[in-house]
């Protein structure tokens, strides 16, 4: 039977950004991915409702007509959720006289992580979590006779409204 369970192994990368240093990466379940993505931004829309027309004449609608749209960010949150639940070892310290290793699962703030350090594990972390094309097969063409890539759209004036 084919196994279909994240495979526990690590995978050990040795950081060119900080001669001597390697961080040891696991690979994220899909829920784990999937919350990722939770984390990575929320979406809202905008929606009108009702008096359409005073909305297309830039009149202030009420709260009831108008539903409003927003996109949050939160790059920090997912990089912290990503070294958190990824770096199972590293030998990353944060003083010269490597008494204190890095602690991924405290807020970014404390890492004092350097940039150049940072930037090159998240190339590594990318490799783990992005797919790639050939990981997804692509969506079949319409089997319909009556849809083509060369279907033309009618032109707007010939539209009526």
């Amino acid at each position: 039977m084919p196994k279909a369970t994240v495979n526990p192994e690590a995978h050990r990368f040795e950081l060119e950004t900080c001669p001597g240093g390697f961080v040891s990466l696991r690979t994220l379940s899909f829920h784990e991915m999937e919350l990722r993505k939770d984390i990575a931004g929320r979406m809202y829309q905008e929606e009108t409702r009702g008096n359409v027309k005073a909305a297309q004449s830039g009149k202030k609608l009420s709260d009831e007509e108008l539903l409003r749209a927003y996109f949050e960010s939160a790059n920090v949150k997912v990089t912290e959720y990503e070294f958190r639940n990824m770096v199972i070892e590293h030998n990353l310290f944060i003083d010269d006289a490597e008494t204190q290793l890095i602690d991924f699962s405290k807020p970014m703030p404390t890492w004092k992580l350097d940039p150049k350090i940072g930037e090159e594990i998240n190339r590594y972390i990318a490799q783990l979590t992005q797919m790639d094309e050939d990981d997804v097969a692509p969506l079949p063409k319409s089997p319909s006779p009556s849809y083509s890539e060369e279907t033309e759209l009618p032109d707007e004036s010939m539209v009526t409204t």
